[in-house]
């Protein structure tokens, strides 16, 4: 009898811990105003829920940028409209932690539980750099 209710208790333990995915991540490579910039994206959550538009998807998206100038850390929650599994979004990211005073604008295809990013524009003047 201890044996099955220890077996039970395991179980128990086991179905009501939360399952965490690992993080999906995708690591860029920019040359922004001379510097080399190591940029991670990283999908660390993905809440996907169908509403009057279709399906959506709420993404955690956890950034990283890191040049010679400084490093940039910051984590966006995104909503984006799915269709047949994938779909885009932007983000904006201020650059003066890296030494650089522009933004960078990045556009992500996701799909498949990442992002891929699409394109990279510096902002003012939509240089891009990607």
């Amino acid at each position: 009898m201890k044996r099955s209710t220890a077996a039970a208790a395991i179980l128990w333990a086991a179905l009501a811990a939360p399952v965490l995915a690992a993080p999906v991540c995708r690591v860029q490579t920019l040359a922004i105003q001379g510097q080399s910039i190591r940029a991670t994206f990283c999908v660390t959550d993905v809440v996907r829920e169908r509403g009057p538009a279709g399906e959506m998807a709420r993404i955690t998206l956890s950034e990283s940028l890191a040049g010679r100038g400084g490093t940039l850390d910051r984590t966006a929650t995104k909503d984006v409209l799915l269709a047949a599994g994938s779909g885009r979004l932007s983000d904006d990211l201020p650059l003066h932690e890296l030494g650089i005073d522009r933004t960078l604008h990045v556009t992500f295809v996701f799909r498949n539980g990442g992002v891929q990013p699409e394109s990279a524009l510096l902002i003012p003047g939509a240089v891009p750099v990607l």
